[in-house]
């Protein structure tokens, strides 16, 4: 016979199988499933000195600097590029200007010497007076040439404010000029002024069929009276006349002299952004 038969196992107890069977029915399964949790620990971070930082700070500092740097210069470089634009253009309507003011001061004088002609024909005897030649003088008389300055670009860069692109000296010297086309304006008002208080006695004394005639260039058709025979009259257009001619002398030295600082002006702009 084999051992186990030899021994045999005695039978489980009852109610000791029942009691571990409860036992095992005790634990939760929560307790039963719940994983290990594992802890993870950060690494130790090293310390920076005050070297560090330090440079660190110098470095952001360097990279703004830098930054700003590089903006004024892009900044500088489009102004000066605009500047040069506005200075082209400038310099071409004063280039006009001056072309303006020379033919009318070239008028003022023929115009002051025909006022002269008038005004020692009337001196003279009536018998001495040459219709034709009164006549004649009498067209650059009534002629009025105002200068109108080109100021387009003058006035965008000062509302814009572009002035600010070019150095002071170069826009003292703009404003100057600016300052000087007003005071000639302003004279050519006031001679325009006396032109027409003139022009009230032509009505009367003169025939303008012939001056029209004469300034067109037509051939005269007209009669070439001339109706002042008292000496009261005579002397009232002899001041008129002189009048005028007080007025466009004055006109001329504004001329003179816009065109002296206009020719400075040119030569500014050229030699600062080297223009032919």
């Amino acid at each position: 016979m084999s051992e186990e038969q030899d021994n045999p196992k005695p039978a489980p107890d009852p109610e000791e199988e029942a009691g571990s069977i409860i036992q095992d029915t005790t634990h939760s399964p929560s307790q039963t499933q719940t994983p290990t949790m594992e802890v993870h620990h950060h690494p130790d971070v090293e310390k920076k000195g005050i070297k560090e930082y330090l440079l660190e700070g110098l470095m952001i500092f360097l990279a703004v600097t830098l930054g700003f740097i590089a903006e004024n210069v892009r900044e500088h470089i489009t102004e000066h590029k605009n500047a040069k634009i506005l200075a082209e253009s400038m310099l071409e309507d004063i280039k006009k200007d001056t072309a303006s003011l020379h033919s009318i001061i070239a008028f003022s004088r023929i115009k002051l010497d025909a006022i002269d002609s008038i005004q020692v024909m009337l001196h003279r005897p009536r018998r001495e007076w040459d219709k034709n030649e009164f006549y004649k003088d009498m067209v650059q008389v009534m002629i009025s040439v105002p200068f109108a300055p080109t100021d387009g670009t003058y006035a965008q860069m000062k509302t814009s404010g572009s002035l600010r692109y070019f150095n002071q000296s170069l826009v003292n010297l703009m404003n100057a000029y600016d300052v000087k086309v007003k005071k000639t304006e302003y004279r050519d008002g006031v001679e325009d002024k006396g032109i027409w208080i003139l022009a009230n006695m032509n009505f009367d004394i003169l025939n303008l069929e012939v001056i029209s005639d004469m300034r067109f260039n037509k051939p005269v058709q007209h009669d070439m009276y001339i109706k002042i025979d008292d000496k009261n009259s005579i002397d009232r257009f002899i001041n008129l006349i002189v009048m005028n001619k007080s007025f466009r002398t004055r006109s001329l030295m504004e001329y003179e002299d816009q065109l002296k600082t206009g020719v400075e002006l040119i030569g500014a702009i050229q030699k600062e952004y080297h223009f032919e």
